[in-house]
């Protein structure tokens, strides 16, 4: 009875999670179970604890100027959609008192443009770094890709400029709006003179580079898992995603281990069993009030 007790719960579980195609607070022991039945999952949150990938530091120095660039490019693109409304406002109707996003949204927006985990950042997970001649180009790719060396190398010099700019990177960027100022001219002060990055040309490449990754586009099931592992951590919580197709499978497995004669009319008693979830995700025989999954024995 215990054995049919447990594929009771394990066939709830599967039902919550392919409801979703993924349980977040499910239990280590509903873990378990799915991993007894060979489904296993991707930690999600704070359970994913695989390294990042390290910067190619040789590259650094040769991409600081031509990331520079490129981030003023993006942020001066947010800046203005986000301030021109909020200017235009003003020279029309002086008096009136109307609340827009302002400074505040613009810092907001560059402190996180250089995770390439972020909506902010996603420019950084598009930049593939190609070796011309005695120079490090920076090819921006039309999709995200796996994050790997080259990525955290253009996050690490994209950080390292926002360190150097301080808070001239922003106060720029909205100054620059209101005032209609070019993004050329913008990049020539935020690059040249706030961060000093482009004061002089980057040092020639003399020999092909040690390292040159493949770019590797994300499929649209990496980036979605990508998204919810990006939201999970910003918001702490942790947890476990699991394959919708893999969780279909099981659950047709699970229909060929269930008795022909399970929950019919006149077949053998299943002692009143009735599954249920609580709030935390926990299988329980709501007669009852026990938990259906079994906890594992101590040693």
């Amino acid at each position: 009875m215990a054995g049919r007790r447990l594929l009771v719960a394990a066939a709830v579980v599967a039902c919550i999670a392919l409801e979703s195609a993924a349980q977040m607070q499910m239990s280590a022991d509903e873990e378990e179970m799915l991993e007894g039945m060979g489904i296993k999952g991707s930690p999600m949150g704070r359970k994913n604890q695989e390294p990042m990938a390290a910067p190619i530091k040789s590259d650094l120095r040769h991409i600081y100027c031509g990331v520079c660039r490129k981030m003023v490019e993006v942020a001066h693109g947010k800046a203005q959609q986000v301030l021109e409304k909020r200017f235009r406002h003003k020279k029309k109707r002086q008096r009136e008192t109307v609340e827009f996003e302002g400074e505040e949204a613009v810092q907001e927006f560059t402190e996180k443009m250089c995770n390439p985990l972020k909506p902010e950042g996603e420019w950084v997970a598009r930049i593939d770094l190609v070796q011309e001649g005695e120079k490090l180009l920076l090819a921006t790719q039309p999709d995200p890709g796996r994050c790997a060396r080259e990525c955290r190398t253009v996050e690490a010099a994209c950080n390292e400029v926002l360190d150097r700019a301080d808070t001239d990177f922003t106060e720029v960027l909205y100054k620059s709006v209101q005032d209609g100022v070019d993004l050329e001219q913008v990049q020539r002060y935020i690059c040249n003179r706030a961060a000093a990055v482009c004061k002089k040309k980057a040092p020639p490449l003399t020999q092909p580079r040690s390292l040159d990754e493949k770019f590797v586009p994300l499929s649209p099931e990496e980036k979605q898992m990508q998204d919810m592992q990006a939201n999970l951590k910003e918001s702490g919580m942790s947890g476990t995603m699991y394959r919708r197709e893999d969780l279909a499978g099981m659950m047709d497995k699970l229909k060929d281990m269930m008795p022909e004669d399970m929950g019919e009319e006149g077949g053998e008693p299943d002692d009143g069993v009735q599954p249920a979830v609580d709030e935390m995700g926990d299988v329980f025989d709501t007669v009852s009030g026990l938990p259906l999954v079994e906890p594992k024995e101590e040693l």
